[in-house]
């Protein structure tokens, strides 16, 4: 009867011990896979906290680089063009002591002249002649060159009196002291306000080469010994 009891309770002790190991086994999977999932969660935040604090692009780097991209591209068509490129302008032109104008019948000596006291051009000695403009162009250089001459003295006719029959077309021809000509041809005339006249585009720069002739016109003023306004005639140097 004892050894009944005895395996009884060794077999109720093994049943316990069995019991109690697989419980234990059962706790360590399961803590095993609390463990590994809140790894995987600790490895899912580590990531998106990574992914988060990616850093981001630097604009200023972007925009440098623009830069570099824009210098590099002007460096290229900087380097496409030379000095042989240029085209520079070699016209020169004369100093004038002759003109001649065979519409008109004009063919006379040209004086050379600046300015008066009042920043007015000097007009020639005599009705006979005319006068250039010399600190201004010389005809056939780029720009505006000027001869002027006066229309009468009052009583007679003077030089340039038939100067507003000029048409385009007609010659005008200088010559400097060494027989050197120069041909010019008219393309326009325009009658001014003397106190009114456009001086930058009579006497100013200009890339084409232009000679400008001027003369009194309309009423003569007593009281001023001028007449009203001035007439221009236009020329352009025939190539």
């Amino acid at each position: 009867m004892k050894r009944k009891i005895g395996l009884f309770s060794l077999l109720f002790f093994l049943i316990f011990l069995i019991g109690c190991t697989s419980s234990a086994q059962n706790q360590s999977n399961s803590g095993d896979s609390s463990d590994s999932e809140s790894a995987s969660e600790e490895t899912e935040v580590t990531t998106n906290e990574q992914n988060d604090e990616e850093p981001e692009k630097d604009e200023s780097e972007e925009i440098v680089k623009e830069d570099e991209k824009d210098t590099s591209e002007d460096e290229k068509v900087e380097s496409s063009f030379s000095s042989s490129d240029i085209i520079k302008d070699e016209r020169t032109g004369i100093a004038p002591t002759r003109i001649e104008i065979p519409a008109i019948g004009v063919d006379t000596v040209i004086e050379h002249v600046g300015l008066l006291d009042n920043g007015q051009m000097d007009v020639p000695d005599g009705p006979d002649n005319v006068a250039w403009f010399e600190p201004g162009t010389q005809p056939g250089a780029p720009g505006n060159s000027v001869i002027a001459g006066h229309v009468d003295d009052t009583v007679n006719p003077a030089v340039f009196y038939d100067l507003h029959k000029l048409e385009p077309g007609d010659e005008v021809i200088v010559t400097d002291e060494n027989g050197e000509k120069l041909t010019f041809e008219v393309f326009e005339k325009e009658v001014y306000p003397r106190e009114d006249s456009p001086v930058k585009e009579i006497f100013g720069y200009s890339h084409r080469s232009l000679l400008n002739l001027i003369t009194c016109e309309g009423e003569y003023d007593e009281e001023t010994t001028e007449r009203e306004d001035r007439l221009v005639v236009y020329t352009e140097l025939k190539e």
